[in-house]
């Protein structure tokens, strides 16, 4: 039995309009993950911290309108469509749930040189699926884009754009890690401003100089270059890519491990199972280097969900792209994540490609 596609919600037009579509489209959604994300907000559980919360607030307020003011319009046309302030538009956009806990779901990425020697990278979003849509974006500035951001957000994450460039993230997460709020930038804005403006991973490396964030993260564009680091708020580890092999999971590796535990880092979550997952990826490129295909990626990622594995009970979304030779095309799955649950997406349109 073959699973449905998953539905994309496709949004086109100036800020606003893109804002006020979302908006319009996941209303229900929208006020459902507020209830989730923000209740204590509302019912005044975190009334103690609401003042450094609301200076927390302020700063990346006016950080993120310096850096891209197009998304104030299109937070507010977030507010308008789905019938809520503009204020808890933003405390979704700005991560206000995370404040004093900022990471993630685990999430797995990967690249390799796969048949003919061009590169195949995929990897999955690891989070529960019903706080999520999937959103092809056509803005009327910058490149049209597939990603998958909360509902209500003005986010993006893992996925592809229309030059070919693919993005993986990761959660990295360090137990032990002091790291100072006031420098931090949602990781959700930066990834954005990636999709929708970058066409080469060097403009990907360029963005990790530039803002301060928390995340593993591995780029791939249309010229099979391969990018991958890891971005702990203000500094940044480039990893070496090894014939254009690249795996990151939730754990710093190499010279990040090393700065990490400078700064407190006690070792990877034994519960995340974060290097069992790195081990699977990395035995299974080993095998597959020079060979693999889409079906062999479909392969790994659809595997039956369990506990410690790649594709596991939290896996919402799997994704699989092909940058050099199918620059469009986005492979996703949706939970529950299986072989016959991936479709291939048209990163400019959002619709499904026939065959």
């Amino acid at each position: 039995m073959k699973t449905p596609a998953p539905p994309v919600l496709v949004l086109q037009g100036d800020p606003r309009e893109l804002g006020r579509q979302q908006g319009g489209a996941v209303r229900s959604q929208i006020h459902a993950n507020i209830a989730v994300l923000l209740g204590d907000f509302l019912t005044g559980a975190r009334a103690a911290q609401m003042e450094k919360i609301s200076m927390w607030q302020s700063r990346l307020r006016t950080f993120c309108f310096d850096h891209w003011p197009w998304l104030q319009e299109e937070i507010h046309g977030i507010a308008a469509g789905a019938g809520i302030e503009v204020e808890l538009a933003e405390l979704l956009s700005f991560r206000a749930w995370q404040y004093e806990v900022y990471h993630a779901g685990a999430c797995s990425s990967f690249a390799l040189p796969g048949a003919d020697n061009h590169v195949l990278a995929g990897g999955t979003l690891d989070d529960p699926r019903f706080l999520y849509t999937i959103a092809q974006v056509s803005p009327t500035t910058g490149l049209r884009y597939l990603s998958f951001p909360i509902a209500g957000t003005v986010w993006a994450n893992r996925g592809m754009n229309e030059s070919g460039l693919a993005l993986g993230i990761s959660s990295l997460i360090c137990p032990g890690v002091i790291f100072d709020l006031n420098q931090l930038v949602p990781v959700d804005l930066v990834f954005r401003d990636m999709l929708q403006f970058c066409t080469t991973v060097a403009e990907v490396e360029a963005r990790c100089r530039q803002f301060k964030f928390f995340c593993n993260l591995i780029a791939v564009d249309a010229t099979g270059a391969v990018f991958s680091s890891s971005n702990y708020c203000g500094d940044f580890t480039a990893h070496p890519v090894d014939r254009g092999q690249a795996c990151l999971t939730n754990h710093p590796i190499g010279a990040a491990d090393t700065a990490l535990r400078q700064r407190g880092y006690t070792g990877p979550d034994a519960g995340g199972y974060s290097v069992d997952r790195l081990d699977q990826i990395t035995a299974w490129m080993t095998v597959h280097n020079g060979r693999a295909k889409v079906d062999d990626a479909i392969a790994l990622l659809g595997a039956t969900p369990r506990t410690g594995r790649v594709n596991n009970q939290h896996t919402a979304f799997a994704t699989i792209a092909q940058p050099q030779t199918d620059p469009h095309t986005l492979w996703i799955a949706q939970q529950p994540v299986a072989p016959t649950a991936f479709q291939p997406f048209d990163v400019r349109t959002g619709t499904v490609l026939n065959g």
